[in-house]
């Protein structure tokens, strides 16, 4: 046996988790994708593709083998939204010890308008009572979707169980960014027909050639394995081939040109656009078009015109970032309906001049100080709040970024000022900030109040007022 956890999905259970949608043509995330079952049933409905993560390496070198479908990732729970920001359906049978985990993390990173459809143990939706995190999958569950008790699915399954098996259906927001990427490919179809280009900077026309160039490459080696075998035909008893690999996995043509074309797009925008433009919503956003997007020709005149599209969008993404931790903000209040921790200093309707943030921090391995780490989803949103403030007061960023990943060794409690704010970090996680100016705190309330089409205190409303910036 594998792992406590390892029950392959049954056919008919499978079944029964798709049989309501049409996921033909869609992208399809299993987090947890085992020996593989869940995969080859969504396959077989005709989803494009199946991008999957899976901890056991065992069952890791199964998936690797089952054609049209991706491992992206070892822990799901490690997982980032960029990742993942083009799939259309994540279907998942979790490990049943730690259900709740596993789906709320799959509600936290999945894309606007993705469905989500898990096996869960029953007992963790009917015994709410046992924790926090089932107590917000309950409201996430009435919020967002439903449920329902499917029996002792497994008892005659490949491996039995027989505790009852519980169903989930969620379907998250959607909002649409097809309208402002709208003519976006205005070259060519064919990578090798490249022009003069339109942008004269020399780092657009290197990263350009140096794409064609990989791909004529990647095209020279097939038609070689092909002379080679002209050549042996008749005399040599066995097949020979050359092909590219990616740590030791062969690699297709079409994945080669749809990775690389990603790598050379973070590349651009990472060299061209200014840091405190790329929140996490523009990562996903990039991410998402590329993956639905593998005939996009990498030329210049098409980078001109998605730096120029991005640059007109701005407004709109910083009113998302904003909008997205005001939400997460405000949800742990002192009374919420999430039953997560909540604390008096986190307003309800707009952002207090203290606040708090929840596992942000952690212990360091060693030495009893706590730091905030450079990776996870909390951090990220952190980034994008400090990018908006940037964004709205016309601070450098440059001068005011949170120092995410470059301050070890806190002392747990102790007060430190940077940027926009004053903050310190507990032992438990929690991250208590304050607005250093007045000013800043008052235009970014101005902000969410116009995004939610709230009124603003009348002290808040005169202070932005005499500022006289535009926001």
């Amino acid at each position: 046996m594998l792992n406590k956890d390892f029950y392959p999905t049954p056919p008919e259970v499978a079944a029964a988790m798709l049989d309501p949608f049409d996921i033909k043509g869609c992208i399809v995330l299993e987090p947890s994708a085992g020996s593989g079952n869940l995969v080859q049933e969504c396959l077989s409905r005709g989803a494009s593709e199946v991008l999957t993560a899976e901890v056991e390496p065992k069952l890791r070198s199964i998936l690797a083998a089952i054609p049209n479908s991706r491992l992206i990732g070892g822990d799901f729970l490690q997982l980032q939204p960029e990742a993942i920001s083009h799939v259309d359906f994540i279907v998942m049978n979790p490990p049943f010890s730690a259900d709740e985990d596993h789906i709320l993390h799959a509600w936290e990173i999945a894309p606007p308008g993705c469905k989500i459809i898990s096996l869960c143990n029953w007992s963790t939706l009917n015994n709410y009572s046992y924790g926090k995190k089932r107590e917000q999958l309950k409201q996430l569950i009435e919020g967002y979707g439903n449920s329902q008790n499917v029996g002792a699915a497994f008892e005659d399954a490949e491996r039995a169980t027989r505790v009852e098996i519980g169903l989930i259906f969620l379907e998250k927001p959607g909002y649409s960014t097809e309208e402002q990427y709208e003519g976006f490919f205005m070259g060519p179809d064919e990578v090798e027909a490249q022009g003069q280009g339109l942008i004269p900077y020399r780092v657009t026309r290197d990263i350009v050639n140096r794409y064609v160039e990989a791909c004529r490459i990647y095209d020279e080696q097939l038609a070689a394995a092909v002379r080679l075998q002209n050549v042996l035909k008749g005399f040599y008893g066995g097949d020979l081939g050359m092909q590219v690999t990616q740590d030791g996995e062969p690699v297709s043509r079409n994945r080669f040109r749809k990775d690389l074309q990603k790598e050379a797009w973070k590349y651009v925008f990472k060299r061209i656009l200014p840091e405190k433009m790329a929140t996490s919503g523009l990562r996903s956003d990039i991410n998402k078009f590329v993956e639905q997007q593998s005939h996009i020709p990498f030329t210049e005149r098409n980078i001109l015109r998605m730096v120029q599209i991005v640059m007109g969008t701005q407004e709109q993404r910083v009113d998302r970032a904003v909008e997205e931790i005001f939400d997460k903000l405000t949800k742990h209040t002192k009374e919420n309906r999430w039953q997560v921790e909540g604390w008096v200093t986190n307003g309800s309707y707009l952002f207090n001049k203290k606040f708090i943030f929840p596992h942000l921090a952690e212990l360091e391995w060693s030495g009893g100080g706590v730091r905030i780490p450079s990776y996870g989803g909390e951090a990220t949103k952190i980034d994008d709040l400090v990018k908006a403030l940037c964004s709205i007061t016309g601070k450098s960023y440059d001068d005011v970024k949170f120092p995410i990943g470059g301050m070890d060794r806190l002392h747990a409690g102790s007060w430190y000022e940077h940027g926009f704010f004053r903050f310190k970090a507990h032992k438990k996680g929690t991250v208590h900030f304050e607005f250093l100016d007045e000013d800043d705190w008052a235009m970014l309330n101005k902000r969410v109040a116009k995004i939610k089409g709230m009124t603003l205190p009348e002290n808040l409303g005169k202070k932005v007022k005499s500022r006289g910036k535009g926001v």
